[in-house]
């Protein structure tokens, strides 16, 4: 989906409230978000974390977050992960 000005709809990775990567929407992208995604998961609950989370996110070519396609938070790592 490319525009006439050569912007890309794009993914973000958020971790904790905070834009940790961003990449051109493809599924390879999004698989690599999503295993980054599992791994700050098991990093924040390694640092002790109890709150917080990651989440795909869908943006627009003009930078408006369109969905999420996918998140997570801690606890549900913790009950997945046992």
């Amino acid at each position: 989906m490319i525009k006439e000005d050569n912007k890309q709809a794009t993914y973000e990775l958020w971790f904790l409230g905070d834009v940790y990567e961003s990449g051109v929407k493809t599924r390879a992208t999004y698989n690599k978000f999503f295993t980054e995604a599992h791994e700050l998961l098991q990093i924040g609950i390694d640092e002790g974390l109890q709150i917080g989370g990651v989440e795909i996110c869908e943006v627009s070519p003009n930078g408006r977050i369109v969905d999420s396609v996918w998140s997570m938070n801690i606890d549900e790592f913790k009950k997945v992960n046992r």
